[in-house]
């Protein structure tokens, strides 16, 4: 709610791509806004329909990488913490300029905004070692390194003018490897985990301690808005 206050929050049409379970649909919903909110989860989406019963919300199953919006329709479209888990997001980025109208405003919240190292990923690093290998073959790290410099880039190229540079919010997380290791279970490495059962502390452990070790905790969390012309 806070980078969509910064954006100005006024009431019209509102695209929540990516809505989750749905708490920020209601709300800027019950502050005015006519939202269209999607998800390529369908629990999510049944979750979002359910809490905001009553209000003028849409919901719609959607993948963002193949996210269709309305063109020129919405004064503000929303997307936080999605971008990282997609390998492309040149059409997400395009699909949501386009969607917005005349003085409209795009709001971006993603992790992994700057490029956290050169060549693999750490975390793929560990999941490719002996122990793990065979095990977790067909369930690959999907959280993607977007750097917001690229972004930006793209975003001006579809015409929008940059309003709030990519900030990078305060994201650090404990450099104690066992409570490093719940958080990522929890999250980015929860389907690595329900892979391995009762193997899933060792590993997520394994993890934390090489990430810890190289210093690269910071998630670089990033905020961006920008704004159509």
């Amino acid at each position: 709610m806070e980078a969509l206050e910064l954006a100005g929050l006024r009431g019209g049409r509102l695209a929540d791509v990516g809505c989750g379970s749905g708490e920020i649909t209601r709300e800027v919903a019950e502050r005015g806004y006519t939202v269209v909110a999607s998800d390529v989860s369908p629990s999510m989406v049944e979750a979002t329909r359910q809490l905001c019963a009553g209000l003028p919300v849409t919901t719609t199953l959607q993948d963002a990488r193949k996210l269709e919006l309305d063109g020129k329709a919405f004064d503000i479209v929303h997307c936080s913490w999605v971008l990282h888990w997609l390998d492309d997001i040149d059409h997400a980025l395009n699909e949501m300029a386009h969607a917005l109208a005349p003085g409209g405003a795009l709001v971006l919240q993603w992790s992994r905004g700057r490029k956290i190292r050169d060549g693999s990923d750490i975390v793929e690093e560990v999941i490719n070692r002996p122990r793990w290998r065979d095990r977790l073959a067909a369930i690959p790290f999907a959280m993607r390194q977007h750097p917001a410099e690229e972004v930006a880039a793209q975003l001006e190229g579809a015409g929008l003018a940059i309003e709030l540079p990519p900030t990078e919010l305060d994201g650090g997380f404990p450099a104690e490897p066992v409570a490093l290791g719940r958080i990522m279970r929890a999250a980015g490495l929860a389907a690595q985990a329900d892979a391995l059962g009762d193997d899933a502390d060792d590993f997520v452990t394994e993890v934390a301690t090489e990430l810890i070790a190289a210093n690269t905790l910071n998630p670089h969390n990033t905020r961006l808005i920008a704004r159509q012309g």
